[in-house]
């Protein structure tokens, strides 16, 4: 083994003095394969688990993995950066091309979303929210364009984030300005996990301290625990008030008390589309099939080149 080990670093070091873009090119070509091997087979399963979950009404919807269909509602008035629209999700991101002649690419220079801005999914039966941070949205794109006129909300944009569309003697940047987003009364597939909303807990508990300090600075309604009439509350007697006092906050519910999001666990897939779930579907299926075999074609094409170049195949 020691012996085979040596040659087989003999052969890959003239290899690499040969021409060392080509071993490099394969190492990439075999890691890129299996890449692409791996995820092929992450979008096959996220494709099963949609078609697995049965679509539920909003108002009889368990916790746990659910999957929603509905419409887009606001939970208060939000407007995308770049075209003024009134919306319930954004996203932006603006770019400059860069580079030589030869090689041109977008450099990222800004960009940003609404993700941290609840939205609802209403249907017949009712609403629910959606927490919309580390969900994959696919919405349409609204605006893409290369140097367009910088005015009305655009412009004031740029204006407000200091962008500068100028350059080196006063040329302009080749910049280009892109939006999505989700209007209000659009139709949204969600997959997601239902679960209490963050918060409920130090919200129930702010309650009950509440009305237990309205209480104690009542000394009628204190008087009316004192069911001994001792001319005080004893600790059993406090626990019968307070124990009312949670029953009475329960009963008078809480808002939104329910949201959609991501799995805590991260282990559920967190979908939100303007497409309804059999082109979800379609577009899983697509990334399966070509992730699995495209990336196992490539990896394997490059691990036989790689085994020809060093003499072991």
């Amino acid at each position: 083994m020691a012996v085979e080990a040596v040659v087989l670093a003999a052969r890959w070091a003239a290899l690499l003095e040969g021409d060392p873009r080509w071993p490099l090119a394969l190492a990439c070509g075999l890691g890129g394969g299996v890449f692409l091997f791996v995820r092929g087979f992450s979008a096959w399963r996220h494709m099963r688990l949609v078609q697995d979950t049965p679509t539920s009404k909003i108002r009889s919807m368990a916790l746990g993995r659910v999957e929603v269909r509905g419409r887009a509602e606001g939970k208060g008035p939000l407007e995308a950066p770049l075209t003024g629209r009134q919306c319930v999700w954004y996203r932006w991101r603006i770019e400059e091309e860069v580079g030589d002649s030869r090689h041109r690419r977008w450099r990222t220079l800004e960009q940003g979303s609404s993700d941290a801005w609840p939205f609802y999914v209403e249907d017949e039966t009712g609403q629910v929210l959606v927490d919309p941070q580390g969900a994959k949205i696919d919405a349409p794109n609204d605006l893409s364009r290369v140097n367009p006129d910088l005015t009305g909300p655009l412009g004031a944009f740029v204006t407000e984030r200091g962008i500068r569309t100028r350059g080196f003697l006063g040329m302009r940047r080749k910049l280009r300005f892109t939006e999505w987003h989700i209007a209000p009364g659009d139709t949204l597939y969600v997959l997601g996990v239902a679960q209490e909303r963050g918060g409920i807990v130090h919200e129930r508990r702010a309650r009950i301290t509440e009305k237990l300090a309205v209480l104690r600075a009542d000394p009628e309604a204190m008087a009316g625990f004192d069911l001994d009439g001792d001319g005080h509350v004893s600790g059993d007697e406090w626990d019968v008030a307070r124990r009312l006092a949670v029953q009475e906050v329960e009963l008078g519910g809480f808002e939104d008390r329910v949201v959609i999001a991501r799995d805590p666990d991260g282990r559920a897939p967190f979908y939100v589309s303007d497409r309804d779930e059999r082109a979800v579907v379609r577009s899983h299926r697509w990334s399966a099939v070509g992730g699995v075999f495209g990336g196992a074609a490539l990896a394997l094409g490059s691990a036989a080149v790689l085994l020809h170049k060093v003499e072991l195949l």
